[in-house]
């Protein structure tokens, strides 16, 4: 702080003095600094350029209010070029007296609130509390100029956080979008690589049966890799499915149907279903001629592997309940 800078500039009349010592006192004994001109402005000063460096060095200015301060002409000229420079709310008026405020007075400081000293309003304690709230606020003592500054720097400030809550809202619109999108691709390729693997898999099952040696070599490779196909086609099924109600996607996975390669599958199995059911028949009828245990065996293991493919046959339940009694 320097020299012409003060918390508190203490404005009041010479017949004053005593109560306006006592509000000195009481400031100071609490660390806040104060002017107060007790003994007038040493000779040789410039006596508006002292007062005027120091209102506007200060943070708060403290009208000792009274019927001798309204009728002084110095203290008029203090709170005028105060509010003049400094606004209505940088003064602290304190009556002293019961006097009632001058009209010019009123009207001036209409905006801001007036302390009384009383036994419930003392200088040691409520005023002195009020003073040290006065002097946080963060605008104590700035001048118009500097308070219209800081206007504009907060609204500046809250301007160019909108735009820069604004420009990481439209970012992360952007870069939420292109992490859609990103997996959307992946998820595409995930469903072009898992229908070429299941007709990869149809396509060793039909291979496995076109170049078996015997009815019996190949059945649980081919029902493997048909199942491996089934299970292959429900996980796109799965994926595309998250996409077909997504109107930014739903075209670009229409594609990736199952259809035509589950068509396949199903009459692949039939095909099976009929050369095996073929056997059982045949099979279980030797048996019924032969009544031995090795033709009922082959016959138990032709009509078993027919249920797998269809496992709800009557015909074959009924072999199967005779074969196994």
């Amino acid at each position: 702080m320097t020299e012409n800078e003060f918390d508190v500039f203490i404005s009041y009349s010479r017949k004053d003095s005593e109560v306006a010592n006592r509000i000195y006192d009481a400031l100071t004994a609490e660390g806040i600094t104060c002017f107060i001109d007790r003994e007038g402005i040493s000779g040789g000063a410039d006596f508006p350029t002292v007062l005027s460096e120091a209102i506007m060095g200060a943070k708060v200015l403290l009208l000792v209010a009274s019927e001798n301060s309204y009728a002084s002409e110095f203290t008029q000229k203090e709170l005028t070029f105060a509010v003049s420079n400094k606004g209505s709310r940088f003064i602290f008026p304190v009556i002293v007296d019961d006097s009632t405020l001058p009209k010019n007075l009123e009207f001036l400081l209409s905006n801001i609130n007036w302390r009384t000293l009383s036994s419930r309003y003392r200088i040691d304690k409520e005023l002195v509390a009020d003073v040290k709230k006065k002097l946080a606020d963060p605008t104590a003592g700035m001048t118009l100029k500097q308070k219209e500054k800081n206007t504009v720097k907060v609204m500046m400030t809250i301007i160019f956080s909108i735009i820069g809550l604004g420009l990481i809202a439209l970012g992360y619109f952007y870069w939420t979008n292109n992490q859609a999108e990103e997996k959307a691709q992946q998820d595409r390729r995930q469903c072009a690589a898992w229908l070429k693997e299941a007709n990869g898999l149809v396509y060793t099952a039909d291979t496995l049966r076109n170049n078996r040696a015997t009815i019996l070599e190949t059945f649980d490779r081919e029902i493997e890799a048909l199942d491996q196909a089934e299970a292959t086609l429900t996980r796109v099924d799965s994926l595309r499915e998250v996409y077909m109600n997504d109107s930014a996607h739903a075209f670009q996975f229409t594609q990736y149907t199952t259809a035509n390669t589950r068509r396949g599958i199903t009459e692949r199995r039939d095909s099976m279903f009929v050369e095996w059911n073929k056997y059982a028949l045949a099979n279980y009828e030797d048996y019924e001629l032969l009544e031995d245990e090795i033709s009922k065996g082959i016959a138990l293991d032709y009509v078993e592997k027919a249920l797998i493919l269809h496992p709800y046959d009557a015909n074959l339940q009924f072999m199967k309940t005779k074969l196994t009694e």
